[in-house]
């Protein structure tokens, strides 16, 4: 150990920060531990200790350095930063734990109080003011929302002028941006990307793929496509749940699939389906960015299908690296990349406006049913049976109108909410039915209701419920509310395979517009009855659908009975679609032709 004296730890500190920036996150704990053993007050040390847990997910660790960093000093403000994260991360770790030795019921709850903290402290922490936005939305707190709206727009602004992107693309959709400023966000990410990689691309090895006329050589004139996917194909991600019996569908005669997952293996049975039904498998979660672009060149792929995004582990950085004629994506993120490396965008009839195509850097291959695959049919054949728990089991009484919104919290906005609240005050029997991703969103929801005048024991809220009964309790709900600001998507799925009728109203942009292509994808003309032109039409609609219980019995009837037969179900006729689509981008690129917008036909 070393020496003694008011200055003995700033050795093992430096050290710390030099381990930890060269990726030795074992030893800079170590030499951190010392320099804190030598001096334990150090409120930097702490703070780099802190983001150091942090970024390995140790944030119940990163609580405790940040919170004794900001009880040694109240006035830092990146430590109130650091505690707010950990808080953030922590309500979803462990919803139902709040701050231990903090006045605050909720890990939500301290989380805004931290992050305040630090604009109080320094008003131009823009990343903070995102931190906070995202807090808000997800206990509904909408009392500044205006004001940070204002803030992210202008934020945004500042941002592209030193070319930067501001806000992580998924979370921009809940900042209220229009599809110009979602396209400039990530056109941006997709630009620092690039420039991250291009002293590694002149090392990835050719692709023999990349000649015009490889189809004609390869063997048995399979097109080799590889659907790559950063969180591993888990179970954890609704894409993987929903892709689950796609690639079992693949044409063998034509098509030569590869999945490329970029995580270990989770051993769940999702995982293991898609596996067992590709051509090829590589596992590549302990490769470098450089392997796997130069794994990809070495498979041969002609098509590579970025199944993830700007979404939950992402790793753009292998699409952007590889050497491959054709890069597309698709299922996993909602909109534009904004990315030269990328060709292609999968979008359906009611998610692309033909007007919007300036706000996409993709072309689009258009499919004539909804392009979010789901493998309900054979994956989720509960909900066809009878039985499953009565309506009183799960919470409601036989004369209650109960509207729905099973959509994460932070999809709900002061507009929506107000116009569902007037149609609960003119619908006495209306229960409003959630779950309750955030303890502290019923404070919020419940206040927000009685200023609205209704009762907040009208809400109702349930945890999430167990997969096999899932279906069976949600179906129970008579009418699903959709969130227009970003669009109920899997969720949709779901609630259109329980049989419930699903009332929408397109936006402007993607994420926005993609319940319309399910409603229409759903039979039973739902496309003409269920989906409004306006927030006015959606309200009408809503009270019209309310007060004629029969015509909504109708709908549903015709919604179940269409089921089995509907496009949105028949898993096999949307792959056909996709790989279609597929096809179409290899013939222009064969022709060589750059990429250009392609459409799918209904029969293909």
């Amino acid at each position: 150990h070393g020496g003694k004296g008011p200055r003995a730890y700033e050795p093992y500190s430096r050290m710390g920060d030099l381990l930890n920036q060269f990726g030795d996150k074992v030893q800079a704990l170590d030499a951190y531990k010392e320099a804190l053993r030598l001096s334990p007050k150090e409120v930097q040390v702490l703070i780099s200790r802190g983001n150091l847990h942090q970024s390995s997910d140790g944030y119940f660790e990163a609580e405790r350095d940040f919170a004794q960093a900001v009880k040694l000093e109240p006035g830092n403000a990146a430590a109130w930063s650091g505690l707010g994260v950990a808080w953030m991360y922590l309500e979803h770790a462990n919803s139902t734990g709040r701050p231990v030795g903090w006045d605050f019921d909720s890990y939500d709850e301290g989380s805004i109080h931290a992050l305040r903290k630090v604009l109080s402290i320094s008003p131009g922490q823009m990343t903070t003011l995102s931190n906070l936005v995202l807090a808000e939305n997800r206990v509904c707190d909408w009392g500044e929302r205006a004001k940070h709206q204002k803030l992210m727009r202008k934020a945004l602004k500042d941002a592209v002028q030193k070319k930067h992107s501001f806000a992580p693309p998924f979370h921009a959709f809940e900042y209220g941006y229009s599809p110009k400023e979602l396209l400039i966000n990530t056109k941006w990410l997709s630009y620092q990307i690039e420039q991250k990689v291009k002293p590694m691309k002149a090392g990835v090895p050719a692709n023999s793929a990349e000649a015009p006329d490889s189809l004609e050589r390869v063997e048995g004139k399979r097109l080799r496509v590889a659907y790559i996917n950063g969180a591993g194909f888990h179970n954890g991600t609704t894409t993987s749940r929903c892709m689950r019996s796609m690639f079992g569908h693949h044409d063998k005669k034509s098509m030569f699939v590869i999945g490329l997952p970029l995580s270990h293996d989770d051993k769940s049975p999702e995982r293991a389906d898609i596996q067992k039904v590709c051509d090829g498998w590589v596992e590549a979660a302990a490769l470098t960015d450089e392997q796997v672009a130069a794994e990809i060149s070495k498979q041969q792929v002609q098509i590579l299908v970025d199944t993830t995004g700007y979404t939950m582990k992402q790793r753009t950085e292998t699409i952007a690296l590889a050497r491959v004629p054709i890069t597309v994506s698709f299922h996993g993120f909602p909109g534009t990349m904004g990315a030269r490396f990328i060709d292609y965008l999968f979008a359906d009839r009611y998610t692309f406006q033909p007007e919007a195509a300036a706000f996409y850097r993709e072309k689009l291959a258009i499919t004539p049913y909804t392009y979010l695959i789901n493998s309900h049919r054979t994956a989720r054949r509960e909900v066809l049976a009878k039985g499953g728990p009565t309506r009183e089991e799960a919470g409601f009484q036989k004369d209650d109108l109960v509207f729905a919104s099973f959509n994460q919290l932070y999809k709900v906005e002061p507009k929506v909410w107000g116009t569902w609240m007037g149609v609960m005050k003119k619908v006495p029997n209306a229960k409003l039915w959630m779950l309750s991703f955030s303890k502290a969103a019923y404070k919020y929801l419940e206040k927000s209701a009685k200023a609205h005048g209704v009762d907040a024991g009208r809400l109702k809220f349930d945890a999430k419920f167990p997969t096999e009964t899932e279906f069976l309790i949600k179906r129970h709900a008579d009418l699903f509310l959709d969130t227009p600001l970003f669009n109920a998507h899997t969720t949709g799925g779901d609630v259109l395979w329980a049989g419930i009728p699903v009332v929408t109203l397109p936006g402007e942009n993607f994420a926005q517009r993609v319940a319309a292509g399910l409603l229409a994808s759903a039979g039973a003309g739902l496309e003409n009855t269920l989906i409004a032109r306006t927030h006015d039409d959606y309200a009408a609609l809503l009270l019209r659908l309310a007060a004629r219980p029969n015509a909504l019995a109708k709908i549903r009837s015709a919604l179940e009975a269409a089921r089995e037969a509907a496009p949105l179900f028949d898993t096999k006729l949307l792959t056909s679609h996709v790989e279609q689509g597929e096809k179409l981008m290899w013939e222009v690129y064969a022709a060589g032709e750059k990429p250009m917008h392609v459409i799918v036909h209904p029969r293909v």
